[in-house]
């Protein structure tokens, strides 16, 4: 037998039906409610202790954020579901927060990353390696997104929305939610309370430029349909709330 077959993710797949250990964690949450209290362990006790809870998208400046904010080893990539379900008390008691990202423009960086296998910082699974050797253009990576279920993408390729929102209403359920790359003050300013002066500029990947034609953002906006319905809703309501703002950050 390969002894690739005990690579962490597929014997998680071949046990749970999901390759990440996140999504276990989800599934077992959604089947088993009153059990969920059982994985309060996973919740950093530094998130506890700021009563601030960080909902981490990949490829929208989440490493550097979170390790700010809870130090090393908090780059798990838990969906707001998960927080809610396991800890109701400090999903209730802590304000929640999260970045979204320009589809287009997160597009990009996730295709670079896949591309290359990660970052130095941040490898792609051994799993997701294998299953994107072949791409090697945007219409090769826009083949294998589409129609896949998000439990079956890594977390840099799934919609946005996945980790924020409520899957069956499509309701968001982080209390604040900032868009990268247009406002890094109010950032600065949401952060601040919580001893934040600076970002470190972390996990950053090679970044080339990447033509998209009209065809292939087409197929974009119909694979992140939720993330464009949802970015532009925040920028509706952005003057009704004003936590409501953006950021620039890596």
């Amino acid at each position: 037998m390969s002894a690739r077959f005990w690579d962490a993710k597929r014997i998680n797949r071949a046990l749970f039906g999901a390759w990440y250990e996140e999504d276990i964690y989800d599934r077992l949450c959604a089947l088993f409610p009153r059990l969920a209290f059982l994985l309060k362990r996973c919740i950093p006790q530094a998130m506890r202790d700021k009563r601030l809870v960080f909902v981490h998208v990949p490829r929208v400046a989440g490493t550097s954020i979170g390790h700010a904010l809870y130090g090393d080893h908090c780059v798990h990539h838990h969906s707001i579901r998960f927080f809610r379900a396991v800890d109701p008390q400090l999903y209730a008691a802590s304000r929640s927060f999260a970045l979204l990202r320009d589809p287009f423009d997160r597009f990009e960086s996730a295709f670079f990353f896949v591309r290359a296998g990660g970052t130095p910082t941040c490898r792609l699974s051994d799993v997701f390696v294998d299953q994107t050797r072949h791409i090697r253009t945007v219409d090769d990576y826009l083949d294998f997104l589409e129609g896949r279920d998000p439990l079956e993408l890594d977390f840099v390729m799934r919609p946005q929305s996945w980790f924020v929102c409520d899957l069956k209403t499509g309701a968001p359920l982080v209390d604040d939610l900032f868009l990268y790359g247009e406002d890094d003050e109010a950032l600065s300013r949401y952060l601040a309370p919580h001893g934040i002066t600076g970002l470190p500029w972390l996990n950053r990947g090679l970044r080339l430029p990447l033509p998209l034609t009209p065809a292939r953002r087409a197929r974009i906006r119909a694979i992140y349909a939720a993330d464009f319905a949802l970015i532009d809703s925040v920028r509706r309501n952005r003057g009704l709330d004003p936590r409501i703002a953006a950021i620039a950050a890596e």
